[in-house]
């Protein structure tokens, strides 16, 4: 189905970038042109998981939360909060009638939501949030194949950020090794015996 067809393009996608924010804003985009939703976005919890960071957004309501650095306290703040608290999936098919719904006056269409937690190895890393503008918008073939993306997303997160820590490993024992050489060289110079040596012009024919 064209459904599915979209998550497979999608998930293709999304693996072909290795910088993790370039990762995400593309992702973000490519849902968006691939299903429809008025409004798309991943967050990543904070160091602590104290707060879920907006990280990515397609909307123009979703560049002015980034620019905010717009954050959701985890288990506290809306459906974000909810999903990254107890790491499972939260619709509202009608926001006016979701008492765990956050009004967000950035995003003034928004009629259905739904979050889903970007989970790999039983680490919760962030959120994936979908926005629509109309009610009722989530079948359960949609939430099927934005599960998968999901998991698909937090399996690239994990993968940029082990490549981003390998690099940081590779540079950090680059420069060690290059300390030690500098100092190694330093050390057997200074403890070379000095050699006495007699310059003599040369021969004249």
């Amino acid at each position: 189905s064209k459904l599915w067809k979209a998550v497979a393009d999608t998930g293709r996608a999304i693996t072909s970038f290795r910088d993790l924010s370039e990762l995400l804003q593309k992702t973000a985009y490519i849902i968006h042109e691939n299903f429809g939703y008025y409004h798309v976005g991943i967050f990543l919890l904070d160091e602590h998981k104290e707060y879920a960071v907006l990280s990515a957004a397609n909307s123009e309501g979703g560049h002015r939360m980034l620019e905010r650095k717009h954050q959701l306290k985890v288990g506290e703040t809306g459906i974000v909060g909810y999903v990254t608290r107890h790491a499972r999936a939260r619709i509202a098919l009608d926001v006016g009638q979701d008492a765990v719904y956050f009004d967000n006056p950035d995003l003034p269409k928004t009629r259905s939501e739904m979050a889903l937690p970007l989970i790999i190895g039983g680490q919760t890393l962030g959120a994936l949030d979908v926005q629509s503008a109309e009610p009722q918008a989530f079948s359960e073939e949609d939430v099927a194949a934005l599960q998968i993306l999901a998991e698909q997303i937090a399996i690239v997160i994990q993968n940029a950020n082990l490549f981003d820590e390998a690099e940081k490993a590779v540079e950090t024992a680059r420069l060690s090794y290059t300390e030690l050489s500098r100092k190694a060289w330093g050390k057997a110079l200074h403890n070379q015996p000095r050699i006495a040596f007699l310059a003599t012009p040369p021969l004249t024919v």
